[in-house]
């Protein structure tokens, strides 16, 4: 095969992507791939375009026909290796068409940024290649919208992350508090069970000191009624007051009948008085 044959062009779905129109080939796979590319049947095209990629590996239009087959099943991204391989073909009009479509492919996957770069590649080798202009437009379009939403995403997640950031400082705040307050209930529950621990030491103190100081009363208390006894003892031992009166009348019998007298009188007073108490 002198030379084979390769689809114009591929676009994605949509209104400025344009479908694909294979040429003719002295290659036997490549024509029945074309016949039944042509009659929609991409599946089965792509059976014969890998029958003669596998027969003749350097050939840049039989990478082309495989890509193009591949694009219409939406395998883009092999679709896309495909046609990088065809962009290394000498001919200049096949290798424009295979960037053309490399760009489709890219477009298809969002990749706008390389859709751009291959249509660029497109245009230099041939500047007046309307579609390649056309969906450079597009891509590139779609490239600044991209990257909107790129600075967009970034903003947000900057936002998130400062948001974050800023949660968890006012978590570690808030548990800075908690662990603070924690330790101040701590040492209010510490000195609260020290002072109860020194008030039980007090009473048990004033306990010690009263069982000490019981045997000293109980001491004081006998003793006590010992002198209460005693002092009953005595007075129980002294002669009653008339007793001793009569003595003393006795002892002055040998008195003057006017001193006489005078200690009767005294007697009889005493008799009188009531009785002294002895509680």
């Amino acid at each position: 095969m002198t030379r084979a044959s390769f689809t114009a062009c591929l676009l994605a779905v949509c209104p400025v992507l344009f479908g694909f129109e294979p040429l003719r080939s002295r290659n036997g796979e490549v024509e029945q791939g074309n016949a039944l590319m042509k009659s929609g049947n991409a599946e089965e095209a792509l059976k014969h375009y890998d029958k003669a990629v596998a027969a003749l590996p350097a050939e840049a239009g039989a990478h082309f026909d495989r890509g193009a087959a591949l694009y219409a099943l939406q395998r883009f991204d092999e679709a896309g290796q495909e046609f990088l391989r065809a962009t290394e073909a000498k001919d200049g009009t096949l290798k424009a068409q295979a960037f053309y479509n490399l760009g489709n492919a890219f477009f298809k996957k969002e990749k706008f940024k390389e859709a751009v770069e291959a249509y660029k590649r497109t245009l230099a080798l041939d500047p007046r290649d309307e579609r390649a202009k056309w969906n450079l437009e597009i891509a590139e379009r779609k490239q600044q919208e991209q990257k909107d939403k790129d600075k967009d995403k970034d903003k947000d997640k900057k936002d998130d992350k400062d948001k974050k950031d800023q949660d968890k400082k006012d978590d570690k705040k808030d548990q800075d508090k908690k662990n603070q307050d924690k330790k101040d209930q701590d040492k209010k529950d510490d000195k609260k069970d020290q002072d109860k621990k020194d008030d039980k030491q007090k009473d048990d103190k004033k306990d010690q000191d009263k069982k000490k100081d019981e045997p000293k009363k109980d001491d004081k208390q006998r003793d006590d009624k010992k002198d209460e006894q005693k002092q009953k003892d005595d007075a129980a031992k002294q002669p009653p007051p008339e007793e001793k009166d009569l003595g003393a009348v006795l002892d002055s019998l040998e008195r003057s009948p006017k001193d006489l007298e005078k200690e009767r009188a005294r007697l009889r007073a005493i008799r009188r008085r009531p009785p002294a108490r002895d509680w």
